[in-house]
């Protein structure tokens, strides 16, 4: 029975081994999938190359629903809502000290909202810098900053979005909690490759059981003076 304990406790131990990674393990899948996210709107990538001929296989709306994804994914992920949420203050900070966003602001919030959240990036598109005046051309006019009015319009928006990152990070949280206990259930049998090496050697610990088994029942009939004929053996060889 030592052999069976020893299956027992090998088995016990590839379940233990993945259970004692799993928090880590699914915070670097998480990280890396809010990075990608992160990746595709920070990085401004390419998403057709007309060179590739692949590209050219894939409609315009497939590649657009790529980029909803990827600016979904950023609010799946603490990295992600924690990206949104410096970049929303940002541009808070940046209405309130210049009465405008600067153009590099209004690029990051389309990239990371602008197929999620059309009306607030059309929002800060408008609360783009003024036109500047340029010195060979002295007649051209100036665009008016934002009014007071507009500038609280605007802030009021930027603090709603901000209450729905807050929104998103408690549905974060709650959904990684329900994942990893999941997953931590789903980790209650072993590995393939370890099942099948475990299975394996109970398979053998249960013949060698049932050899001894046969062989103490012929020695007690023996000693029984029970006539016992001896054990037949048979041999099976393919034919040539």
């Amino acid at each position: 029975m030592w052999r069976k304990a020893r299956v027992i406790r090998a088995e016990n131990g590839e379940i233990r081994k993945r259970l004692d990674t799993l928090a880590v393990d699914r915070a670097l899948r998480n990280s890396d999938k809010g990075n990608l996210a992160l990746l595709s709107s920070e990085m401004d990538l390419v998403w057709y190359n007309p060179d590739n001929s692949a590209d050219g296989k894939v409609s315009t709306t497939d590649r657009w629903s790529a980029m909803q994804v990827a600016q979904s994914n950023l609010r799946a992920h603490h990295s992600g809502l924690a990206y949104l949420r410096v970049l929303l203050q940002k541009a808070k900070s940046e209405i309130v000290t210049d009465s405008y966003m600067s153009e590099k602001i209004q690029k990051k919030i389309f990239h990371a909202l602008g197929l999620l959240d059309y009306f607030f990036a059309l929002i800060c598109f408008n609360a783009g810098p003024p036109e500047t005046k340029m010195e060979d051309r002295p007649t051209e006019k100036m665009a008016d900053k934002p009014t007071d009015e507009e500038r609280a319009n605007i802030i009021a928006s930027i603090d709603d979005r901000l209450e729905r990152i807050s929104t998103y990070e408690g549905y974060a949280s709650e959904r990684e909690k329900l994942a990893v206990d999941a997953e931590a259930r789903s980790f209650s049998l072993p590995p393939v490759d370890a099942a099948d090496k475990l299975l394996r050697y109970e398979a053998h610990l249960d013949r060698q059981l049932y050899r001894a088994m046969d062989q103490l029942e012929r020695l007690q009939r023996q000693r029984r003076g029970e006539n016992v004929p001896p054990p037949l053996n048979i041999h099976l060889s393919k034919r040539t």
